[in-house]
């Protein structure tokens, strides 16, 4: 059966096609993802602006044109943590409805959490791994999964999405990141890490496995410098992502534009948060290393859509 997924996030609005067997197998047909930037992040209590809302509501007729256009079967859309804060999340979802005929659910961070971690062990790539901690470092927050034994043992969801961190410590996207800002987002993301007393974090950690757009944008810059496929390139080592945050965080925006032609200039602005966190999570669970896997939510709910009475 074929299926559509739209997943509304904080920076960017996605949609999968998927060919899904009678065994629950996967296949992808098409990934689609367009900026929208509904939330650059902070607490609750704020809202979506005008400009963001329009984009949305084009972004989602071109992506449900797409869909139709491979005439699938059934179809759903997932919104996540900017629609959780949103004082006016449900005025765009009755819009979304009202203008696309498309119903969205917004999930909780722990459905959140649980769809990512179906997603990624669904992942032949991970097959071997047993026991292993995942992240899904998003625009609003990341997810972190603790896998025991092939079973979801934990979940958490932190505020430590690219685009809630990027706002945070450096609110002008068009410069650099000085050394003493630095400093202090990697105080604050290891004090939330460390104070969050979640079981998800806790326990050893065997092996680390990570999606989410910063990873997929870091593997393809990683690639490109090592002149390999970016299909290859599937462990990321920690030395090589602190390497690339000092560069790409010493740079004004219209450098790191110009200098790095594989990360998307809507991205570019949040991309060092996105780093940073990522190595911060990497030293805080003691891992010199993380495996990619490209899937996620959508793959699980794409599985789910399928096999739905």
């Amino acid at each position: 059966m074929k299926v559509a997924v739209f997943d509304l996030g904080s920076n960017t609005t996605k949609l999968l096609v998927s060919e899904v067997d009678d065994r629950g197998n996967s296949l992808v047909v098409v990934e689609e993802s367009r900026a929208c930037r509904l939330s650059s992040g902070g607490g609750s209590g704020f809202r979506f602006p005008d400009k963001s809302i329009e984009r949305t509501l084009s972004v989602l007729g071109e992506l449900l044109g797409i869909a139709r256009g491979h005439e699938v079967a059934r179809m759903k859309a997932v919104a996540t943590e900017a629609f959780r804060k949103s004082e006016n999340s449900r005025e765009l979802i009755a819009m979304v409805l009202a203008s696309h005929g498309l119903p969205i659910s917004i999930l909780s961070g722990q459905e959140e959490a649980g769809a990512i971690a179906t997603g990624l062990l669904s992942d032949p790539l991970i097959a071997h791994l047993d026991d292993f901690h995942a992240i899904d470092l998003g625009g609003g927050s990341m997810e972190v999964i603790a896998v025991n034994d092939r079973a979801v043992s934990a979940l958490e969801s932190l505020p430590l999405g690219a685009a809630v961190l990027s706002t945070r410590f450096c609110p002008d996207a068009s410069c650099e990141w000085p050394d003493s800002l630095c400093l202090e987002a990697r105080d604050y993301v290891a004090s939330l890490l460390e104070s969050s007393n979640s079981l998800a974090l806790s326990g050893p950690c065997s092996s680390l496995v990570g999606a989410g757009g910063s990873l997929v944008f870091l593997r393809k810059i990683l690639a490109l410098e090592e002149g390999v496929d970016a299909e290859d390139k599937d462990v990321l080592k920690l030395s090589a992502v602190v390497n690339l945050f000092e560069r790409i965080s010493s740079m004004s925006l219209a450098e790191r534009k110009e200098n790095y032609p594989a990360l998307p200039p809507a991205r570019a602005d949040i991309f060092p948060a996105g780093l940073l966190v990522l190595s911060e999570t990497m030293r805080y669970l003691n891992r010199t290393e993380i495996i990619h896997s490209y899937r996620n939510l959508r793959h699980a709910i794409a599985m789910e859509l399928a096999i739905a009475d």
